[in-house]
């Protein structure tokens, strides 16, 4: 959904070294009528850098780059002050992907010229591919410290701070950007969006507003700005902007299933049940969004309607769960026979929890979630045990953060099966989230007992000790395990960085902890908070508030980091 303000490839940067090349060489006449091309006079050219350099073109005009390479290199070696031979070998370094060959030379040449803002970009691009951040950050701030009216340095360190999630930073271009293009729809657009990502909810509206009224083409910002409204409940702005986007964009599905959400929330219900039409006798509909409309069928008043577009095949469990409701609601006492037999489909109740309960819960809100829906589920507890239907009811108090009534529900259940993976998962969570650190252990040993090689359950446990900085040769043999299942996983990388910081490893804790910023989808306080933390084991206390301060952007309410950085400042 976010697109980049600018996507360049590293070659695109290469007419930048014929710019280089023209503003260092003054054209002569060789003897014999031949060009100079060192920008100096014949006589003190030497014939052996000449022949190389001439044999060069001649390679490079044939397509055999490396023996072009090899014949620039040996220009250098017989005359290595001049210059339009290095943006040449430059150039093709570029060409074959020899990356640090090429930043090699490109400071060689910074060496004899500090003040091309060209060569600071190709080097800031160079830095950014081999992985060196810091270096292409500092290349980019260079080239617009030389040239602060040039937009490229700007999109080039943008781009850097998007591929590297520091989206506090890539803030911090944009408006330096729309300060030079205060017009510009596609900045205000592309700021809305980071702040969106951040969850800076009242500043991405803002944005994004501005983007509309400067350009109302921008359809696709009305669908942000409805989803941003109904987060900030302002649910009629949130109806107007979702009606904008589907006069021009009808065929979009998961618009559809947002704004019947909206007008149920409002109780507009002839228009929400018009809406749920228009998803039902539309071929695009995904079984998930199947279930979303027969949940609101059902819940007002249309049963017969709902039995008919159950999605049994990819949600066998809720769809029974929700045929239960629909006859019991017809008042047919056939929905008993069909509670008997959910728990012959109990092992997809995790994931089709995880899908339908977040489906409900953003669309038509808390109130309906744990109020409705809870007490039809509860009924159908106490009328008749089921361990998918209790396990269903825990989840749905969980979303609601009322962790010590699941408790309440789940802890029964192991009288009758002692030894079942989700129980002791979803006790584990809410312990958890209770602080109780005894029994969220106890739990999750439990868990992984039952499933070994749960990559997730190995890092919740790994991560737990780190936290509490207990057992920390153990935590790293957890979280190592659950990075062999799944090596790139920030969530992994960032327990791991963490347990490093716990014995004292700050680089190790840095490497790491940065990854795992690097590979998230969004930029993340609790990660910032975890790197000014390394940074300062460091000694880094620079750095340290820094990545505190991102973190205080990220998550205004966090008085513990506050209180760090007013201490570290000091």
């Amino acid at each position: 959904m976010i697109m980049r303000f600018f996507k360049r490839k590293i070659f695109f940067l290469l007419p930048c070294l014929f710019i280089i090349a023209n503003c260092q060489v003054s054209p002569s006449n060789l003897s014999m009528g031949v060009k100079s091309v060192y920008g100096q006079s014949t006589t003190q050219l030497k014939g052996k850098s000449l022949s190389h350099y001439l044999s060069a073109m001649i390679y490079h005009r044939k397509g055999d780059t490396e023996k072009a390479i090899k014949e620039l290199e040996e220009t250098l070696k017989h005359d290595p002050e001049a210059t339009t031979p290095w943006v040449r070998l430059i150039r093709l370094y570029l060409m074959a992907e020899k990356y640090e060959q090429a930043l090699s030379s490109v400071d060689k040449v910074i060496e004899k010229d500090r003040n091309l803002p060209s060569l600071y970009l190709i080097r800031g691009e160079l830095c950014h591919r081999l992985g060196k951040i810091d270096e292409a950050v500092e290349s980019f701030q260079k080239a617009i410290e030389l040239n602060p009216e040039d937009v490229l340095g700007y999109s080039a360190l943008l781009e850097l701070q998007e591929d590297t999630n520091d989206l506090v930073a890539a803030i911090d271009i944009y408006r330096r950007m729309i300060e030079k293009r205060p017009n510009s729809a596609l900045l205000h657009y592309q700021l809305g969006l980071t702040y969106a990502r951040i969850k800076n909810n009242p500043l991405a509206i803002e944005e994004l507003e501005k983007a509309l009224n400067l350009d109302p083409r921008m359809i696709r910002a009305h669908y942000i700005l409805a989803l941003l409204y109904i987060d900030e409940k302002q649910v009629s702005k949130a109806i107007y902007s979702l009606e904008q986007y589907l006069q021009k964009k009808s065929d979009d599905v998961k618009a559809w299933e947002v704004l019947l959400g909206a007008y149920t929330r409002v109780g507009e219900m002839v228009k929400a049940k018009e809406v749920a039409k228009k998803m039902m006798n539309t071929t695009e509909i995904t079984p998930l969004q199947k279930l979303f409309v027969v949940f609101f069928l059902i819940r007002n008043g249309d049963s017969f309607q709902a039995m008919s577009l159950l999605p049994v095949k990819e949600y066998p469990l809720m769809s029974r769960l929700l045929h239960a409701l629909a006859l019991k609601q017809s008042g047919s006492s056939d929905y008993r026979n069909i509670i008997e037999t959910v728990d012959n489909f109990i092992e997809t109740v995790d994931t089709e929890c995880n899908d339908f309960i977040n489906a409900i819960w953003s669309n038509f809100g808390a109130g309906v979630v744990s109020g409705w829906f809870e007490g039809q589920i509860e009924a159908l507890v106490r009328e008749k045990y089921s361990l998918a239907l209790s396990l269903i009811w825990s989840r749905v108090l969980m979303v609601s953060e009322r962790e010590e009534k699941a408790i309440e529900v789940l802890k029964p259940l192991l009288q009758v099966k002692d030894k079942y993976l989700w129980i002791h998962y979803y006790l584990a969570i809410c312990y958890d989230k209770l602080k109780q650190f005894e029994d969220t252990e106890r739990h999750l040993k439990i868990c992984i007992e039952l499933d070994p090689e749960n990559a997730e359950l190995l890092n919740f446990l790994g991560y737990l000790y780190a936290d509490k900085n207990v057992n920390l040769t153990e935590a790293e043999n957890l979280i190592r395990r659950a990075l062999k299942i799944d090596a790139e996983n920030p969530f992994y990388l960032d327990s791991l960085g963490w347990v490093y910081y716990r014995q004292g490893n700050a680089e190790k804790a840095i490497e790491y902890i940065r990854r795992a910023i690097y590979k998230m989808d969004t930029d993340d306080a609790v990660l910032r908070d975890h790197l000014g933390d390394a940074y300062l084991l460091k000694g880094n206390v620079e750095k340290a508030i820094a990545e505190w301060e991102r973190a205080v952007v990220l998550d205004p309410k966090n008085e513990e980091i506050k209180q760090k950085i007013e201490k570290y400042r000091k």
